[in-house]
């Protein structure tokens, strides 16, 4: 889990301090390789997703003076996830043409 301190703007409303928002980034497994049972490459492909989050709250103060409640999602932990693999990766074989 990382963090970064940033302050919170919701229409003409922000945070008076810094808020300290989480996300996740990270290195996660990837694989490609040719399968002889099926006769074709295989991808396998892993992202670093959120595992557990919370809910927190922060006041907002508006440029007219009026406070708003915000709700934002604080990531607590994070996870190498299955994931669909990137443009150009399919599970499908690629036919090259001969020129």
């Amino acid at each position: 889990v990382r963090s970064e301190e940033m302050v919170i703007e919701v229409n003409s409303c922000k945070s008076a301090q810094p808020v300290n928002l989480t996300y996740c980034a990270g290195h996660c497994g990837s694989l490609s390789t040719y399968s002889v049972a099926a006769n074709t490459m295989m991808h396998e492909c892993e992202c670093c997703q959120e595992a557990t989050t919370s809910v927190q709250k922060v006041e907002l103060t508006c440029t007219d003076g009026t406070k708003m409640q915000h709700s934002y999602t604080m990531v607590e932990t994070c996870q190498c996830s299955k994931a669909e693999c990137g443009a150009g990766t399919t599970a499908k074989p690629q036919r090259r043409r001969r020129r």
